[in-house]
């Protein structure tokens, strides 16, 4: 790969991140301005439905795909037109399969557990947007491997805008939990229109054994890290949702929610990191600086974030009235956050270990994530209830300080390193925010001054300690207005 590539793709691969952080930081804003709506209007007990029966259709997701799209982003060689459409004939064919299962297993479900309607009507929402969500895929790769995530950002906008406006509007009218059914219909049907608009392919049914070997190659042992990380994530969260039940689940589900937001940023390197790395898998050199910078700015971001968040959420509760419902949810959010920020570090270095081709590697890695998941998250949850689900979160997120060892040997990432200034200005930050409690002030005025003195410490210190890096940062983003205003 010459220099004039590489150069390339690391501009676009900045500008992508640039744009799919400001799509993730609106998407987010969105989100949560909705489910805070939604947490006051509804009460946990709906909000954990809707959670369980979200994840349930989840696990169809990881069965619809096989990694074939994972396969045709990673492809070094151009896309043809039979491997669009192979890829695509196979998951119908595993869509098709999958909602099957569904119609034979949910009757049965629903009369031992006595659902009704509303179970049903969501269940059929969310059965809905998987369809709509596997049209979508082939859409999607071809805008991600031309590293062009402005469309999909301006999609993903509009999609959530409409979700949380409808299910908002539809929840002040009493709809309850069927908000979340009609505003999951309309999301999906817009978002589908608008992909094909944007992005339209010649599709097509046809299976070619040739192109289908190739994508398989490396699409199954990357869709095995997806099926354990089903048995991981997703049904370890229905058996806790059993074992704790709806409301005590809806509590998780919010404590995960704050959590889930400042992630948005690591979600908009995930995107485009993996076909970047991809690209540069065989020049080692840029590899380990474009992994370690990925994994710095994210520390950057989320650590202070999260601390924040942990710290203001008290006062948040207690500053709306009828909102202490969720005051229980706040302890959980201690642990998510510790463990969101473990994550944080993690996922970037099992993104390269998959964009190189190292699937194996992830592969062990999900193996012992499981084990522990499923050794922790019944046992604590039985003991302890919810908590002991959020300090099994916390256990499991632990024993990922193995993979940043595989990072040193591997790419030659010194993990703690990159990660040091984020982590010790967040710590102090959260120790200043914190002894404002002792002040004994009105809630209002403890909350926006957490808020101000939190983000004025840690903008000092980052640029007291590492004013180089971020001047980096700035000036790509330089770069990037010069090079589109030409």
């Amino acid at each position: 790969m010459d220099q004039k590539e590489i150069d390339l793709i690391k501009t676009k691969s900045t500008s992508s991140v640039l744009f799919l952080s400001i799509r993730n930081f609106g998407i987010q804003g969105i989100s949560t301005l909705g489910f805070f709506i939604l947490t006051v209007l509804l009460g946990a007990a709906e909000v954990g439905l809707f959670a369980i029966v979200a994840e349930s259709i989840g696990i169809l997701g990881y069965f619809s795909d096989l990694g074939l799209a994972a396969a045709l982003i990673q492809q070094k060689e151009k896309i043809s037109k039979i491997d669009l459409r192979t890829t695509f004939t196979i998951q119908q064919i595993l869509v098709f399969l999958c909602l099957i299962v569904v119609a034979l297993v949910f009757p049965q479900l629903a009369e031992a557990k006595g659902y009704g309607p509303k179970e049903t009507w969501i269940l059929i929402s969310l059965c809905f947007a998987f369809v709509a969500a596997s049209f979508k895929t082939i859409p999607s790769v071809l805008l991600e491997r031309d590293l062009n995530f402005k469309l999909l950002s301006t999609i993903d906008i509009i999609e959530n805008t409409i979700f949380y406006v409808v299910a908002v509007v539809f929840a002040y009218l009493k709809f309850g939990a069927y908000s979340y059914a009609i505003a999951t219909f309309a999301r999906s049907l817009v978002g589908l229109v608008i992909i094909y608009s944007v992005s339209p392919w010649p599709i097509g049914y046809s299976i070619s054994p040739k192109a289908a070997k190739k994508l398989f190659k490396f699409g199954i042992p990357f869709q095995l890290n997806t099926f354990i990380a089903v048995a991981k994530d997703r049904l370890s969260n229905l058996v806790v949702a059993g074992i704790i039940g709806r409301e005590a689940f809806g509590i998780l589900s919010w404590a995960q929610k704050a959590t889930r937001v400042p992630l948005s940023f690591m979600d908009a390197i995930m995107k485009v990191s993996f076909p970047a790395f991809s690209r540069l898998q065989l020049e080692t050199e840029y590899l380990k600086k474009s992994i370690s910078k990925s994994i710095y700015f994210i520390a950057l971001v989320v650590f202070p974030a999260l601390a924040g968040i942990a710290a203001v959420a008290p006062d948040l509760i207690n500053l709306i009235p009828k909102y202490g419902k969720w005051l229980p949810a706040v302890l959980p959010l201690y642990f998510y956050a510790a463990s969101a920020a473990i994550a944080a570090v993690t996922t970037p270095i099992t993104n390269a270990f998959n964009a190189v081709g190292k699937i194996t590697t992830t592969t062990k890695l999900m193996i012992m994530w499981t084990v522990l998941t499923w050794i922790f998250y019944p046992t604590l949850s039985i003991k302890y209830g919810y908590v002991g689900t959020a300090i099994a979160a916390l256990i499991v997120g632990i024993s990922s300080f193995y993979v940043w060892h595989l990072a040193h040997q591997m790419f030659k990432v010194n993990i703690i390193s990159t990660i040091k200034i984020p982590l010790l200005t967040s710590i102090f930050m959260l120790l200043t925010i914190l002894s404002i409690n002792l002040l004994a002030l009105p809630t209002l005025t403890t909350f926006i001054l957490k808020i101000i003195v939190g983000l004025f410490v840690y903008l000092l210190l980052n640029y007291i300690l590492s004013r180089q890096q971020i001047f980096w940062f700035v000036d790509q983003l330089k770069c990037l207005l010069v090079k589109k205003s030409v």
